[in-house]
C-alpha cells in the first residue's frame, strides 16, 4: 500500500454507512486490534494514503472508545465520522451533505425548578481539515459529485454540501413537535442537521489529539417522516454522498499535508528518526523465511515471549512482509523499554537464525 507510515481512518455507525466508503477503496485488507476491533484498510485511487474503515455502531459512548482505540492503534493523519443525519431546516435537501462547522453536543444541562438548563459543549474541527474540506467540495469548481457510486432513488439535483454545525446525541428525532425539537431550536438553533455520533468521536478525537471532521448526508427531516424516506431508499442516496465527499476531502488533504505534522513526546534523536525502523527492517527482511507470515509471527511471539509482555503488542499484520517489519520495528522502538526489546529481537533471530549473515547487519543497526 502507498505510504505504509501514513494514512486516513473513516468510521461508520450503519452497514449501509460502512459498505458506501468501501465501495471506493481497492484491496481491501482486514486488520484486528489486539482486543478485537476489525478495519479494513484500502487503496484510495488518485489518493497517497490508504484508508482505513471501522463499523462502530449507533449512538455517541461506543463511537467515542472506537475513535479512541482507531486513534491510538493505527495513529491516523485524520480521523473522520461519515453517515446519515436528520435535516432540520427547510433549505437541506434529501441527499444534500452537511461538514459540520462546529458539532453541538446537546445533552448536556441541568434540570431544575425553573426548567431544563442548557450547558451547552461544541466542538469546530481542525482548520487544515476544514480547509481541505472546502477546496474539494467548493460549488463550480469541483468534480467531487463526480465520485457518487449511484443506487436509488436517482437523485433529482446535485447535492449541495453545507458547512453548518451538527446536532449529536444519543436520542433519535423523528418528530416535528416535541421537546427535544423545542430545545435545539432555542439553544442550537445554528444546527441545520441532528444525528447520534458525532459529539462522542469530537471528543474522543480531540482528547486523542488527531485532526478530525464529521460528514453527514441528509437521508430524512427528523419530523415523523424518517420511515417512509427510508424505504424510497434515500438513507442509501445520502450515505453514497456522504462517502463521496469525504473520498474527495481525504484525497485534498494528504495532497497538501506536510510530512511531519503530529505533535509526540520527546525522545532520543536515533528514536525520533524515522529511518531507523526502516534500516531494522530491511535487516530483518534479509532473513530466510521474513516474507512468511507465519515466519514473522513466530518471531513476534519469540520476542514477545521473551520480554515477558502479559498482553501482544498489538502489531497489525501485514501480507506485505516490508509493511509489516516496518510496524514491528516501529512498536518495539516504541516500547516501555526500547533497548530490551532490540536484545530480545536479536536474541530471538540468533536463535533461529545462528548462521546467517544477516545478523551481523542486524547487530549493527540495532546498536548493540
Amino acid at each position: 500500500m502507498a505510504d505504509a507510515e501514513r494514512m486516513a481512518a473513516v468510521l461508520t455507525a450503519l452497514p449501509e454507512e460502512y459498505e458506501a466508503v468501501r465501495s471506493h477503496l481497492v484491496r481491501p485488507e482486514t486488520r484486528a486490534h489486539r482486543l478485537g476491533t476489525l478495519v479494513e484498510v484500502g487503496e484510495l485511487p488518485g489518493c497517497p494514503w490508504p484508508v482505513a474503515i471501522a463499523e462502530c455502531g449507533e449512538g455517541g459512548r461506543t463511537a467515542a472508545a472506537l475513535t479512541e482505540r482507531i486513534a491510538s492503534w493505527l495513529e491516523p493523519e485524520a480521523l473522520f465520522f461519515v453517515g446519515i443525519a436528520g435535516g432540520l431546516k427547510d433549505e437541506l435537501a434529501l441527499g444534500d451533505v452537511v461538514v459540520a462547522a462546529k458539532v453541538h453536543a446537546y445533552g448536556g444541562g441541568k434540570a431544575t425548578s425553573d426548567g431544563f438548563l442548557a450547558r451547552p459543549e461544541s466542538m469546530r474541527p481542525a482548520h487544515a481539515l476544514e480547509q481541505a474540506a472546502r477546496s474539494a467540495l467548493r460549488r463550480g469548481t469541483s468534480r467531487w459529485t463526480d465520485r457518487v457510486i449511484t443506487g436509488p432513488p436517482a437523485p433529482t439535483a446535485v447535492p449541495k454540501v453545507h458547512f453548518r454545525p451538527l446536532a449529536s446525541g444519543d436520542v433519535l428525532l423523528n418528530s416535528a413537535e416535541c421537546a427535544l425539537r423545542e430545545q435545539l431550536h432555542h439553544t442550537y438553533n445554528d444546527a441545520v442537521a441532528i444525528e447520534m455520533e458525532s459529539a462522542g468521536f469530537a471528543h474522543a478525537a480531540h482528547l486523542a489529539d488527531c485532526p478530525h471532521l464529521a460528514i453527514r448526508g441528509i437521508s430524512d427531516r427528523a419530523d415523523g417522516t424518517k420511515y417512509d424516506t427510508d424505504r424510497q431508499g434515500y438513507q442509501e442516496r445520502a450515505a453514497a454522498h456522504a462517502a463521496a465527499a469525504v473520498m474527495a476531502v481525504i484525497t485534498e488533504f494528504a495532497r497538501h499535508r506536510p510530512a511531519a505534522t503530529r505533535s509526540a513526546p520527546a525522545a532520543p534523536a536515533s528514536a525520533r528518526t524515522p529511518s531507523s525502523d526502516v534500516r531494522v527492517a530491511d535487516a530483518l527482511e534479509a532473513f530466510t523465511g521474513m516474507a512468511g507470515l507465519e515466519f514473522r509471527r513466530q518471531v513476534l511471539a519469540m520476542v514477545e515471549d521473551r520480554l515477558a509482555l502479559e498482553h501482544p503488542l498489538g502489531i497489525p499484520e501485514q501480507t506485505v512482509a516490508r509493511d509489516h517489519l516496518v510496524l514491528i520495528a516501529r512498536a518495539l522502538r516504541q516500547s516501555r523499554e526500547p533497548s530490551s526489546a532490540r536484545r530480545a529481537l536479536y536474541e530471538v533471530m540468533a536463535d533461529l537464525r545462528p548462521n546467517e549473515q544477516a545478523l551481523v547487519r542486524l547487530r549493527e543497526v540495532l546498536g548493540l
